[in-house]
This record gives structure tokens, C-alpha cells and sequence, in this order.
């Protein structure tokens, strides 16, 4: 017979399980974060032509230079999107609609100075919203 009972062990192993779920959690953040800011950075120096690889050369760079736009304020729309749930449910808190409005009026900031470009971030940012609301559990 064992002299430790098989309780504490289950209960040892449920703790280091939740200690490795909360790490992954907290790591998952803090990787969405990073890849948000990045995405911030680089429509930041595209949207403020600061940096422009293709100024009027023809249609074709045209069209790429607003998709490079688009892209990067969606994707750093998407990741804060995933950051902010993780963090909101690591807590314990639900993701409030204030915050969501507040980061969606962010991602709308970074395309004023082209409208073709706030007209394509306004349309993806409402698809990014209508997907995450239907895909949400409950």
C-alpha cells in the first residue's frame, strides 16, 4: 500500500497543469502584443508616407501599396483583438465593448489621410468584428 494518497498526487498534477495553462495563456498575450505592435509600427510608416515604396509608379503599385495599408491595420487590429481576450480571460473579466470601440477607433485612425484606404479598413474591420462574434462561445 501507498503511503502518499492518490488524491494529493491527482491534485499535484491538476495544479502543474493549470501552471502550464496560465503560461501558455500569459505567453500567448504577451506574442499577440509583439505581433500587434509590429503591424502598429509598419502601418504607421506606410499610412504617414513615411515610408513609401511605390509613390504613383502605376495601378499595379498602386493597388499594392494600399493592400500593404489595409493588411497591417487589420492584422494589428486582429492581434490587439487576441491579446486583449486573453488577457480579459486570464483575468477573469469579459472583453468589454468600450475596449473593442476604442481599439476599432484606433485602427479607423491610422487611415485618414487616404480615404480608398479607410474605406477598405472600415468594410475588413466590420467582417473581423462579425466573425469574432459569431465564432465566440456562449
Amino acid at each position: 500500500m501507498s503511503k502518499i494518497p492518490k488524491v494529493q498526487i491527482k491534485e499535484q498534477k491538476l495544479k502543474t497543469k493549470r501552471r502550464s495553462e496560465d503560461k501558455f495563456a500569459y505567453r500567448t498575450v504577451v506574442i499577440s502584443t509583439v505581433l500587434s505592435l509590429i503591424f502598429f509600427v509598419v502601418s504607421l510608416l506606410f499610412n504617414t508616407a513615411i515610408f513609401s515604396f511605390f509613390a504613383n509608379i502605376n495601378l499595379i503599385f498602386d493597388i499594392l501599396d494600399i493592400s500593404i495599408k489595409v493588411v497591417s491595420i487589420l492584422l494589428f487590429f486582429l492581434f490587439m483583438m487576441i491579446s486583449l481576450g486573453n488577457y480579459k480571460e486570464m483575468t477573469g473579466k469579459p472583453l468589454d465593448w468600450k475596449e473593442v470601440l476604442l481599439l476599432f477607433i484606433l485602427s479607423l485612425g491610422q487611415a485618414l489621410l487616404n480615404y480608398i484606404v479607410f474605406f477598405f479598413t472600415f468594410i475588413g474591420l466590420l467582417l473581423i468584428l462579425i466573425y469574432l462574434y459569431l465564432v465566440q462561445e456562449s
